[in-house]
């Protein structure tokens, strides 16, 4: 029974800190607008794909924390692939502060994923669909 708490409360932490991400990059895409409206530079173009890019993420994000609620093996392994896609881009680019906020919540979710993941990979993972524990 502890084991199964443990799992449950060790989920609603990844869900919150996906949905923490997703707010990261939310504001982080509307700084970038911001920027564009003000740039002078010529640079727009670029401006705009990677303010896209910044809310593509977060939406991602968004939808691997609701998707943790569904008990499917397939939203688990959609979330991992999001949390280490994002390691990866973080440390390959400029790095700064924000990139290490979101780069340490990234690691701290990886490892809830790590440690919830015979949630998703039972066999049974696909057969009982929101139920908790």
């Amino acid at each position: 029974m502890k084991d199964r708490y443990n799992s449950l409360t060790w989920t609603r932490a990844a869900q919150a800190l996906f949905y923490l991400n997703a707010a990261i990059w939310s504001i982080l895409g509307i700084w970038s607008l911001a920027r564009l409206a003000s740039d002078e530079s010529g640079i727009k173009v670029s401006l705009l794909v990677v303010a896209l890019l910044m809310f593509g993420n977060a939406a991602a994000m968004l939808c691997c924390g609701w998707g943790l609620s569904r008990l499917r093996r397939a939203w688990y392994y959609l979330a991992l692939a999001v949390v280490v896609v994002n390691v990866v881009l973080t440390v390959t680019d400029q790095f700064g502060f924000l990139d290490l906020v979101t780069l340490l919540i990234d690691l701290v979710l990886l490892g809830l994923l790590l440690a919830i993941r015979k949630r998703y990979t039972n066999s049974r993972a696909d057969l009982a669909p929101d139920q908790p524990g």
